[in-house]
């Protein structure tokens, strides 16, 4: 009998296609916009997250304690090859960067601002995160002596340019005053205004020399083979590198791990609003649906139907015209993320507002498979709670005056 029930159901449903087809297009866009914009706010955060751990912060940092608090050079870490053995050995590692590090003025003819001077390896320079941006010149190469890789932003406003002079003057190991002239060997352009603007690289045997010390290494970055582990990680490497600070990314920049541990509720919480509004849209439309079959309403309860079978038929009404767009509109939204994947969305146009905040200008749109099936979940709740209205106001008809009604 229910199976009666249900095939009466859709067959209510096409009794007025016109405004049936308006309800499944309704649920259609809906379910389509509220993924897609889902997916380019995950895509955005995760980009933004992304562009800091990679350029910024890395996944893990390991530093001699006194060093992050005042940045002084010869608080260097002790037996630094030692403990890069120790971590090549860590199957989770999947990339070791160290450097060397001051903080100090870049000078020009032209003007002054102070950077942070991060000496890298010449023969590990393939691992720093910066060389991917490099829009002139190479990383460290093509200058005979002292070379200098600085941000866009830096070079205009030292007012120079690719083979240019500049001076980089900073605090030595036994806190006197020391200074170097350097030649630009490349510009890069990240994705991030200020740190294109307070960060330069030189070679670390450069750097150290001019610090007093030679293989001095002030910072270890690592990256490993899942970010969201990195603070287990940290606590492991803290056991075993007792006399060292070890710290996780989540930890340097809280408002990363914010971002980070609120991106599934943010896209939740956006997906339930449009569900909200699409609630409102199908009970107005069942309760007209209501309205203009009243009589007939009557007539099937005078004749006998009781209320469970009632409420059964108007109730598979409802999730027929809800569960018809809805995958539907999933499928339109696999295919426009499957699009996008590769060619993702270019918001040049906003490239100056976007690089102020470290993102990228091209977002690539990405959702989790599990974020479809919790989609559906909640797109057939909403169908249930949208029925139970307009049933319940079919329930409370009356036969005979229905049946009078015109």
């Amino acid at each position: 009998m229910f199976a009666r029930i249900i095939k009466l159901g859709w067959k209510n449903v096409w009794r007025n296609p016109t405004r049936s087809g308006v309800v499944i297009i309704a649920v259609l866009l809906g379910v389509w916009a509220g993924v897609f914009i889902s997916a380019f706010m995950n895509g955005m955060a995760q980009g933004y997250l992304q562009n800091q751990l990679n350029l910024t912060v890395g996944h893990i940092q390991i530093t001699e304690p006194r060093f992050e608090d005042q940045f002084n050079p010869q608080y260097k870490i002790p037996s630094a090859d030692s403990i890069i053995n120790i971590l090549n050995e860590k199957p989770y590692v999947t990339e070791i960067r160290p450097q060397s590090m001051s903080t100090g003025l870049a000078q020009s003819a032209a003007n002054s601002y102070g950077v942070s001077i991060h000496g890298i390896s010449t023969e590990a320079e393939s691992t720093t995160p910066i060389r991917e941006y490099i829009t002139d010149g190479e990383m460290l190469q093509g200058v005979s002596r002292n070379p200098v890789v600085i941000g866009n932003e830096l070079a205009e406003r030292l007012d120079i340019e690719l083979k240019s002079r500049m001076v980089l003057s900073f605090q030595d190991v036994n806190g006197e005053i020391t200074a170097g002239a350097f030649r630009v060997a490349g510009i890069f352009d990240s994705p991030n205004n200020n740190y294109d603007e307070g960060n330069v690289f030189v070679a670390q045997q450069d750097l150290n020399n001019l610090l007093g010390k030679q293989d001095m290494i002030h910072k270890i970055t690592l990256k490993v083979d899942d970010f969201g582990q990195a603070a287990i990680y940290s606590q492991e490497l803290s056991g075993q590198l007792k006399n060292l600070k070890v710290t996780s990314w989540g930890d340097i920049a809280p408002e990363l791990r914010y971002v980070y541990s609120m991106m599934d509720v943010s896209l939740y919480i956006f997906m339930v609003i449009i569900v909200i509004a699409l609630v409102f849209s199908i009970i107005n439309t069942m309760l007209m649906a209501i309205l203009e079959r009243t009589r007939e309403l009557g007539m099937l309860m005078a004749v006998g139907m009781n209320k469970t079978r009632l409420f059964m038929m108007i109730l598979s009404e409802t999730v027929f015209l809800t569960m018809t767009g809805a995958p539907l509109g999933l499928l339109l939204s696999w295919g426009s993320l499957a699009i996008m994947d590769d060619t993702g969305i270019n918001l040049s146009a906003f490239a100056e507002g976007l690089n102020e905040y470290g993102m990228s200008t091209v977002i690539y749109p990405e959702l989790a498979g599990s974020y479809y099936l919790n989609i559906t979940l909640m797109i057939a709740v909403a169908a249930l709670i949208s029925s139970l209205y307009p049933a319940w106001k079919t329930l409370k008809l009356n036969p005979v005056e229905a049946i009078r009604k015109i």
